[in-house]
């Protein structure tokens, strides 16, 4: 390339034919760059003489605005500048490292970048920490009648704090997990084998998730703990046959046991069904007899009052009275006062021995 048609521009001295040029400059000493210079260049070399197309292939001179070359950073400033959050989302923003702000959901701003940044953090979605699959030192665990579980569970978290969350604690994720172990370890060690691998899963989930929020809190993590699911509390694999003997005999001895105690509660009701029934028994008669008691008080109470007023008309009444009350229902046969005299009377006794049977 020939020094005329140098982006940089001409040489000092190049149309001298070498030698020394205006101002006593050497002839391979370079010129600093200019922009206009650049320019020129530019325009020399694309054939922009400062005419139209001439039929040659050259492209058309054109000029560009000295502005341009500063708008291209302005606009990349205004795009680091604008950002959006989505709905579960929050953002932090840090001003040369520094914790600003925490906003929330929609069409936010900050500063330019480098003087802010943003970290952008989903936080109401689920997450989910598993422990113990695939690692025996973290699945077998020591209980508290010193037997060996093999337990996994799940840890089901999101996020409350973005900015402890992100600045106050170095990898969350480990952390939950840790501590999850941690807190696992420490309740199944003061709990016995049987209630671990039997009843006692929805136990200590919720003991688990109480004292893992605690835990979670006294390190400022930002982590919300929703909820702790055993998904797997057996014995170790060489002693499960052993262990399912006797977890069966248990269940038989529980069966045995729940029957032998429904049968002595039905006998039992049935007893003090009966011991209630003989006592309300009890308790009527004894009403009926202090009542029949009462009663033939009150008459005898009656008559002797009827008897100091006529004696002889009383004695009379109730002679008569004790008469009707025993031969009341008596086959009788009445003979006159004469018929006893002379000729033997003639009784029916055949007519009175078929009333009688």
């Amino acid at each position: 390339m020939s020094d005329s048609n140098s982006p940089w521009g001409p040489k000092p001295g190049s149309g001298n034919g070498g030698g020394k040029g205006d101002g006593g400059q050497r002839p391979n000493r370079p010129q600093r760059p200019s922009r206009d210079n650049v320019i020129e260049g530019f325009k020399s070399r694309t054939g922009g003489n400062g005419g139209g197309g001439n039929g040659t292939g050259q492209m058309p001179d054109f000029n560009i605005p000295n502005w341009a070359f500063f708008l291209i950073p302005i606009i990349f400033l205004l795009l680091s500048s604008v950002f959006t959050v989505q709905g579960n989302e929050q953002a932090l923003i840090l001003r040369f490292g520094d914790y600003q702000r925490t906003v929330g959901s929609g069409l936010r701003f900050k500063l330019p970048n480098p003087i802010e940044t943003k970290t952008i953090q989903d936080v109401t979605n689920q997450r989910e920490t598993i422990v113990g699959i695939g690692d025996d030192a973290e699945s077998l665990m020591l209980t508290g009648d010193e037997n060996i579980v093999d337990i996994n569970f799940a840890v089901l978290w999101d996020i409350k704090d973005l900015k402890s969350y992100l600045l106050k604690v170095d990898q969350p994720e480990d952390l939950v997990k840790s501590a999850a172990e941690s807190v696992v370890r420490e309740i199944i060690g003061k709990n016995e084998l049987d209630s671990i691998i039997t009843t006692g899963r929805q136990e200590y989930g919720g003991q688990v998730r109480e004292r893992l929020q605690e835990l979670l809190d006294e390190y400022e993590s930002g982590v919300n703990v929703e909820g702790v699911q055993f998904q797997k509390t057996d014995p170790p694999a060489e002693v499960v046959d052993d262990f399912l003997d006797v977890v069966n005999a248990s269940q038989e001895a529980e069966r045995a046991i729940n029957e032998a105690r429904a049968y002595r509660n039905t006998k039992v009701l049935k007893a003090e069904g009966e011991a209630a029934k003989l006592l309300q028994q009890a308790e009527g008669y004894k009403d009926r007899v202090i009542a029949d008691a009462e009663g033939e008080a009150q008459r005898f109470k009656l008559i002797y009052g009827e008897y100091k007023l006529a004696p002889k008309v009383t004695r009379q009444r109730m002679y008569l009275e004790t008469l009707e009350k025993v031969y009341g229902d008596a086959e009788k046969i009445v003979l006159d006062g004469e018929a006893g005299s002379g000729v033997v009377p003639y009784l029916p006794l055949d007519q009175l021995n078929k009333k009688g049977k």
